[in-house]
């Protein structure tokens, strides 16, 4: 179930609707759905101002949630491209409408500078006119998604009224018949559907069915873990019984497996009734990286971040309604520059780039060759490693025979050292007692030894399949389990399936 509100509709012909998981709220997604006028209509706007405002709309959505603007953008892209060339990886648009407008170029200026791109075109089997009507067709009518969410967007498609097979001709007036066509697309939400863990299979089967299916991983604030932590009656009533249980166990392994997921579900209800948690979903939206490592990015791009983000945490810390607005407009007005200082980079590494292409295939086709290699045309030639070899007299050989032979003789010797015969006879003779027994290694842990090891267990470590960090048995209780529970496992020999 989705919770439908309206986010903003200060602008005329912008309206933002926000979708909201009802069984988790931060679960969330924007919709957009936007008309700008015509050019030359009556009712035409400043189109530079229009999309100004949309891209300070687009920077204010909280960072992490999903988007797409739709709607009639009255904008004829024609070979305009939604991204920058040999920059952003992105497959090129089938081109249905090959006419273009002052409107169409500034709309590919404003996708390429918030990084979004049309899904007209890039499902060319169900792709048409947008606009059909006596004066003409045309490609209006646009979904507009983030280049990093390019991939949840599937089976476009723009379905014409005109082209409904079971209307009978004269069955609707011509006034009636719609000139904009349909958009469908299919969304993915990732959104994520744990709550809380309350309890946990720890076989391996169950482990990775749940990440498949979820494709989820469950973050618990260990650096405020509460004073009272594994204190009230409940939790330390539990704690006893599973001792108790343990007690009485026989040890064998399917007991030794329901205990330990005793332990585990006293654990996990005391980390979610007392822990805050972070849901992050694997492979999304969600854990944007920064765009490093890129052959544009420089100290000016990276200063220009860091200011950003900055101004962005300024923002949404703040409480006051006054100061909240004029630190949203600084950040806005920050996020804008440094996307437009972006993009000139990105333009001036493509130009340099071409520049250097032209001067190469003049000047040196070698050269040329290997730089087409490297921006993915074709791959660049390794070095094979040489054919030859140093012999002892220290010539150099690169006869196919002798270099075999060598490296023959080089591991022959590595894997076979030469040991005396004498050295043999002292393993050979060398008497294996049975059944040792030492008191020191078969007594029983102590509880000593299990708090020293817990309390010197590293922190802020990456918790392993049952989500139990080291923090979290820093406790007096739970170190009494530990301590039972390993003795047991120690007497019988038999351990949870999950640690085999």
């Amino acid at each position: 179930m989705l919770k439908v509100t309206i986010e903003n509709d200060s602008e005329d012909g912008i309206l933002w609707v926000k979708f909201t998981n009802m069984e988790n709220s931060s679960n969330m997604f924007y919709v957009s759905v936007v008309y700008l006028p015509p050019e030359f209509s009556a009712r035409s706007v400043n189109a530079h101002n229009f999309f100004d405002v949309l891209m300070e709309q687009i920077y204010s959505i909280p960072k992490g949630n999903s988007f797409y603007l739709c709607g009639d953008f009255n904008s004829r892209l024609g070979n305009y491209t939604d991204f920058i060339q040999g920059i952003d990886q992105l497959s090129e648009r089938n081109i249905t409408d090959f006419t273009t407008n002052s409107n169409g170029e500034i709309f590919s200026e404003f996708l390429s500078t918030v990084n979004c791109c049309v899904l007209n075109g890039r499902y060319p089997i169900h792709d048409d006119f947008t606009y059909v009507s006596t004066k003409g067709l045309s490609v209006v009518d646009y979904c507009v998604v983030p280049y990093e969410s390019l991939c949840h967007y599937k089976n476009f498609k723009v379905i014409s009224v005109l082209c409904n097979k079971s209307a009978q001709p004269g069955s609707f007036r011509a006034n009636h018949i719609p000139d904009h066509s349909v958009l469908c697309w299919e969304f993915e939400t990732n959104f994520d559907n744990i709550n809380e863990i309350c309890s946990i299979d720890l076989s391996h089967s169950a482990h990775n069915s749940l990440n498949q299916q979820n494709n989820t991983y469950v973050l618990y604030d260990v650096k405020n873990i509460p004073s009272d932590w594994m204190t009230n009656n409940d939790i330390l009533d539990k704690i006893n019984m599973c001792i108790d249980n343990i007690q009485c166990s026989k040890g064998r392994q399917f007991e030794v497996d329901k205990l330990y997921n005793n332990f585990v579900e006293i654990l996990h209800s005391e980390m979610n009734d007392k822990l805050e948690t972070k849901v992050k979903v694997l492979n999304s939206t969600n854990n944007r990286k920064r765009r490093i490592k890129k052959p544009w990015w420089n100290d000016k791009l990276t200063n220009k971040w860091n200011i950003v983000c900055t101004a962005e945490r300024d923002y949404v810390t703040c409480k006051h309604g006054s100061l909240k607005q004029q630190l949203r407009k600084d950040f806005v007005d920050k996020r804008k520059d440094f996307d437009k200082l972006t993009q000139k980079y990105k333009r001036q590494y493509w130009y340099r780039c071409q520049e250097e292409l032209v001067n190469f295939s003049d000047n040196d086709t070698n050269q040329f060759w290997r730089r087409i290699g490297q921006i993915g045309i074709g791959n660049e030639r390794q070095m094979r490693i040489p054919n030859e070899v140093t012999l002892d007299d220290g010539t150099i050989s690169n006869n196919l025979e002798t270099v075999l032979n060598k490296w023959k003789s080089s591991f022959h010797s590595l894997l076979n050292p030469n040991v005396n015969a004498t050295d043999y006879n002292k393993v050979e003779n060398c008497i294996l007692k049975e059944n040792i027994i030492c008191i020191d290694l078969d007594k029983e842990i102590t509880i000593d030894e299990v708090h020293k090891v817990v309390m010197n267990a590293k922190n802020c470590k990456s918790a392993g399949i049952d989500l139990i960090q080291a923090e979290f048995c820093k406790n007096i209780s739970i170190i009494s389990i530990l301590h039972k529970l390993f003795n047991l496992c120690f007497s019988s020999g038999n351990v949870p399936k999950y640690v085999e």
